[in-house]
C-alpha cells in the first residue's frame, strides 16, 4: 500500500508524492537502530568513565578544596575483596567496574537525561543539572538495592554520613551527578545535530560508485 502527499515545486503545479510503506517501516527500524545505539554510547562511556573516576577521585583527595566534592566512601561488598583498590598507587591508574553499570548507566541516560533534556531545554543550564542531579542520585539508590536483590552482593554502597537510600547513594556525590548529567546532555545534543541525523538515516551505500562517494565526503 502506498500513501499519497503533494511535493512542493517551482511551478504552481504540484506532483503527487508516493510514499511506501516499506519506507514508513524502514524509517522505524531507523528510528530504533539510532535509539539503541544511544543505549549502547551511553553505557560504554559509563563504563569507561567509571574505571577513570576511581582515579580521579584518588588524585582529588590529595587536592586542597578539590577534596570537598569527593568525600563521599564508595564502596563494593565487602565480601568481594575489591575496596583495596583505594589504598593502590596514584602511577598504577587502576580502576574497576562492573558489567552491571552498563545497564544502570544506559538506563540513566536514555530515560532520565534524555527526557529531562528534551522538557527543559528552554530552561537554565544550572536548573538541568540540578534535575539530572537528583534524578540519577534517585535512580541509583532504587537500582543499587534492585542489583543486591537480584545477585545477593551489594555492587556499590556509601559508607559515608551522607549515605542515604539504603546507603546505595549518597548526598555528597550530587554535585558529580550533576556534572554527569550534563556530560550525557552534551553527548545526547551532538548525536541529535540534524545533519547527522540525516546521516544515520540516509540509505546506506548500494554500489561502488555511491561507496566512493561515500569515502570521498569522509576525506
Amino acid at each position: 500500500m502506498e500513501h499519497t502527499a503533494l511535493a512542493p515545486h517551482l511551478g504552481s503545479s504540484s506532483r503527487p508524492v508516493h510514499v511506501r510503506r516499506a519506507d514508513l517501516k524502514r524509517n522505524a527500524r531507523l528510528k530504533l537502530t539510532f535509539a539503541l545505539f544511544r543505549f549502547c554510547l551511553y553505557g560504554m562511556v559509563g563504563l569507561s568513565s567509571e574505571i577513570f573516576f576511581y582515579n580521579l577521585v584518588r588524585i582529588a583527595r590529595h587536592v586542597p578544596l578539590l577534596e570537598a566534592l569527593f568525600r563521599f566512601q564508595w564502596r563494593v561488598d565487602d565480601r568481594l575483596p575489591l575496596n583495596d583498590i583505594w589504598d593502590t598507587p596514584i602511577i598504577a591508574a587502576y580502576g574497576q567496574c562492573s558489567l552491571w553499570m552498563f545497564l544502570v548507566y544506559s538506563v540513566a541516560c536514555f530515560y532520565f537525561v534524555e527526557a529531562i533534556y528534551r522538557r527543559t531545554f528552554r530552561q537554565h543550564t544550572l536548573l538541568r543539572a540540578v534535575l539530572y542531579g537528583h534524578a540519577i542520585l534517585l535512580f541509583e539508590g532504587v537500582s543499587g538495592l534492585f542489583l543486591e536483590k537480584l545477585t545477593g552482593y551489594r555492587i556499590w554502597y556509601y559508607a559515608d554520613s551522607g549515605a542515604i537510600l539504603w546507603q546505595m547513594t549518597s548526598l555528597y556525590i550530587l554535585p558529580i551527578w550533576m556534572v554527569t548529567g550534563l556530560l550525557a546532555e552534551f553527548i545526547y545534543r551532538e548525536l541529535m545535530d540534524p545533519d547527522l541525523v540525516a546521516a544515520l538515516e540516509s540509505p546506506l551505500p548500494a554500489t561502488p560508485e555511491e561507496t566512493e562517494a561515500s569515502l570521498q565526503l569522509m576525506q
